[in-house]
């Protein structure tokens, strides 16, 4: 079956359809879709946020990038537009590629912005991109938890008011009201003040702890969270929530205004093994893995569901990415053949 509005179909995690036919994505999207587009108000609310911690800390915010156009551009924006005071950091999960260093160094120093490199115990980091890879295939859960984990407690390490982050809002809603983060979005178009910030992390932890075996829970909080002080979290705050997004308008600004220098496919291009991981998941899901993200472009109305179906065959990956995948099955110590017995199986699964 597929959606009546977007492309999503049965092969979409946690999907169901109305009687319409209509995906519970796009529908519960619908309930939202008036406050996403009430500029006013968003303005409102991102400006609530920046003068309730400017000047209260060390830091008015922490800000992680990658060296991709959207993280970079949260930064700019925060810098030269709202003058906030920030400090900005990367996670080094092993998998940085050179080129986004090299941007990273750039943006840093053309706005003079204080920046480190987050480092992890190399060892523990494998156990849970191997704890990620064997429970669901690709090391993408486990890059997203540390990544979320590491910029909150960061935060708190540093003294910063807030730390913002650049998902884009096709990103945030593509599964909105099924996943974990759609309950970041929730507080995040309430006032700040209507937020129990505490409370909200606990039940976050709370849901993911009941999905992650415990010892490899206890050895990621001692890795991740060490500095968190529960009764004085800070908010993690979308930039693309409250700000509109373009892509082509990014790309192009920042390659005006600070000489960002992607190679020519930037898509995700921080990532060493990126493709590796969309291929695995295309063996899985029986299709590009985008599919929900081009879904929310399409109910968004940011693009035809002509072009989402023009877009996600243009996705597919006909090679296999030999030397991607041999680096990331190393890392994780995972044997190929299992994995890719179990990606067949599941895409079975889904398809029946």
């Amino acid at each position: 079956m597929i959606c009546k509005i977007c492309l999503n179909d049965d092969s979409v995690r946690n999907i169901s359809f109305n009687k319409d036919g209509i995906c519970c994505f796009c529908e519960k999207y619908g309930l939202i879709k008036d406050k996403l587009s009430d500029r006013k108000t968003l303005e409102d609310l991102f400006m609530q946020r920046i003068e309730r911690v400017r000047g209260r800390y060390d830091y008015d915010a922490a800000v992680g990038i990658s060296g991709g156009k959207d993280s970079v551009y949260v930064l700019y924006r925060l810098v030269k537009d709202y003058g906030l005071k920030v400090r900005a950091f990367t996670m080094n999960n092993g998998f940085l590629s050179s080129k986004a260093r090299e941007n990273i160094e750039n943006t840093v120093s053309r706005l003079g912005v204080e920046h480190e490199y987050i480092e992890f115990d190399m060892k523990r980091l494998q156990r849970f991109y191997h704890y990620s890879m064997k429970k669901w295939l690709v090391p993408c859960i486990a890059c997203s938890y540390i990544g979320y984990a590491s910029m909150v407690n960061y935060a708190s390490r540093i003294n910063a008011g807030m730390v913002i982050h650049g998902r884009s809002p096709a990103q945030m809603i593509r599964y909105y009201d099924k996943d974990v983060y759609s309950e970041l979005i929730k507080p995040g178009l309430l006032p700040p003040e209507d937020t129990d910030i505490s409370a909200l992390y606990s039940g976050l932890l709370e849901s993911i702890e009941k999905k992650i075996d415990k010892d490899i829970m206890l050895d990621v909080r001692e890795m991740l969270m060490k500095d968190t002080d529960k009764n004085d979290l800070r908010e993690f705050v979308a930039f693309f929530l409250y700000h509109p997004y373009n892509e082509r308008n990014i790309v192009e600004f920042l390659k005006k205004e600070i000489g960002w220098n992607p190679p020519e496919d930037y898509d995700h291009y921080d990532c060493t093994i990126h493709n590796a991981a969309r291929y695995i998941y295309q063996k899985a899901e029986g299709r590009p893995h985008s599919l929900p993200e081009i879904s929310a472009l399409i109910r968004m109305g940011e693009i035809t569901r002509e072009e989402g179906s023009d877009i996600l065959s243009s996705l597919v990956i006909k090679e296999k990415p030999k030397e991607e995948l041999d680096r990331l099955l190393e890392f994780a110590d995972v044997s190929g053949t299992a994995l890719f017995l179990k990606a067949k199986a599941y895409c079975k699964l889904v398809k029946i």
